[in-house]
């Protein structure tokens, strides 16, 4: 199955694929709003919804890092 699936969350964009790294079930890419990519997660996780929250955590944490430095 090569279908991606996208979300949008804080002007970033959440494209998880369902195949994942070693025995994850998803994929995850972050990019900003620009089109660059902040981050891949080889094991984003084993259902879409954990992938999701573990790809908002990651979002929420790249804008609490990037507001404080």
């Amino acid at each position: 199955m090569n279908t991606s699936l996208h979300y949008d969350y804080k002007g970033y964009r959440i494209d998880l694929t369902p195949r994942g790294d070693y025995c994850a079930a998803f994929a995850a890419d972050i990019s900003d709003s620009s089109g660059r990519l902040v981050s891949h997660l080889g094991v984003a996780g084993n259902t879409e919804d954990r992938a999701v929250s573990r790809s908002r955590e990651l979002v929420d944490f790249e804008l609490a890092y990037g507001n404080t430095h």
